[in-house]
């Protein structure tokens, strides 16, 4: 038998093989990233958003349409009456026999990333108006970016609609952005064109390498699509979500102390809301809408010891029922689906178009159910559960 012997490395080969091998994985990376791009295509920037230096910081062009698509979801269309409200009916004065609520927010209440059809605000109407067996018009004022003290003076607009009542949705990062608003005192008499303040100065200028090269792998497309589908196992994305500190600490009681202030802001700004809804009549709503993991958790996923899902929302209601506003805990009906991970946008964090119609039929149920007001007669007659599936 002969035995070949082996050729000894060269100085060209110690460097050449490495070479191609990294030019290998690079190729790989950019042909994984076109591909996310092509298939998952991404538009999160509303076109009808005109950015104003005002205190609300922009406000929504009138009669405007814009086409907008999470990475994760289907291409959708906003379309926004003569006052900027995404609505398919007009701000004008109610004709006789229609009931009118009007909604504020930030996203989740805009029904951000989901076409209308799909939105809290239409399955909330549409219910009611099975249930009352006459009309019952929404006008969406929420817009993603309009949170926590911006909201005092959204409620000061919407109730100058004459509604029937006022919703009010709220996520954990909605509670969670309240204490990083650069905001002067607002009151309901502040006008929304109040200037603004100074806009912060770009951090991204100072960032590190480091930093920088994890904002890169944020924002990759491929790391989206990979994410979506490895955190639709709750046993991989409940530990991850977990881990992210601050961010996840509202699911820790006792709550620390930088939740206790928020919640403290959040007392605040519910005083004042349900004080101009007080004065105009109005029911006010509050509806919580849980973060992904935490439905998860509720409904029936492992969590580890030191970990309650139902302790934020216990503590929110409490504020709500202080103040004498009426409190929603959307977890009754995203807890009961099958696959509550199915229903938000895995990465982007926002309920879907399934998740969504859920929450709006929950919230019309609750509405029909106040034992006092414009809606105590359309009580018992929806034609569907509080919890049915879309």
């Amino acid at each position: 038998m002969t035995v070949t012997k082996a050729t000894p490395l060269t100085w060209r080969d110690a460097w050449l093989l490495p070479l191609i091998s990294l030019l290998t994985v690079v190729a790989l990376l950019i042909a994984a990233e076109t591909a996310a791009q092509l298939f998952w295509p991404e538009q999160k920037d509303n076109s009808c958003s005109v950015h104003d230096g005002t205190l609300m910081n922009f406000h929504i062009r009138p009669n405007c349409v814009s086409r907008m698509k999470a990475a994760e979801g289907p291409w959708y269309t906003n379309r926004y009456n003569e006052c900027g409200y995404r609505s398919m009916d007009s701000c004008d004065p109610v004709p006789r026999g229609v009931r009118r609520i009007a909604i504020i927010g930030a996203s989740i209440s805009g029904g951000h990333l989901v076409e209308y059809d799909h939105t809290i605000a239409t399955s909330m109407g549409a219910e009611l108006t099975l249930m009352c067996r006459a009309p019952v018009q929404i006008q969406t004022l929420a817009v993603a970016g309009y949170t926590g003290r911006k909201n005092i003076i959204r409620m000061a607009e919407a109730l100058r609609l004459h509604p029937q009542a006022v919703v009010f949705a709220q996520t954990p990062v909605d509670i969670e952005n309240q204490l990083d608003e650069p905001l002067p005192p607002v009151t309901a008499d502040t006008p929304a064109s109040t200037p603004g303040p100074a806009l912060r100065p770009n951090r991204n200028a100072r960032l590190g390498l480091g930093e920088q090269l994890s904002n890169v792998f944020r924002e990759s497309r491929a790391v989206v699509v990979a994410q979506h589908f490895i955190f639709s196992d709750p046993t991989v994305y409940i530990p991850l979500f977990l881990a992210s500190g601050d961010k996840a600490d509202f699911l820790r009681p006792p709550l620390s102390a930088r939740w206790l202030a928020r919640l403290q802001r959040f007392d605040e700004l519910i005083d004042n809301l349900t004080s101009q809804a007080r004065r105009a009549g109005v029911p006010f709503v509050i509806v919580f809408v849980p973060q992904q993991a935490e439905i998860e958790m509720e409904a029936g996923a492992p969590k580890p010891a030191g970990v309650d899902p139902l302790a934020f929302p216990k503590a929110l209601k409490a504020i709500a029922l202080r103040h004498g506003a009426v409190f929603v805990d959307a977890s009754t009906a995203l807890r009961a689906h099958p696959d509550p991970a199915s229903l938000y946008y895995r990465v982007d964090g926002h309920p879907s178009g399934l998740g969504q119609p859920l929450i709006g039929r929950e919230v019309a149920h609750r509405i029909a159910d106040l034992p006092a007001g414009q809606f105590s007669d359309c009580r018992g007659r929806g034609a569907s559960g509080p919890s049915a599936a879309p």
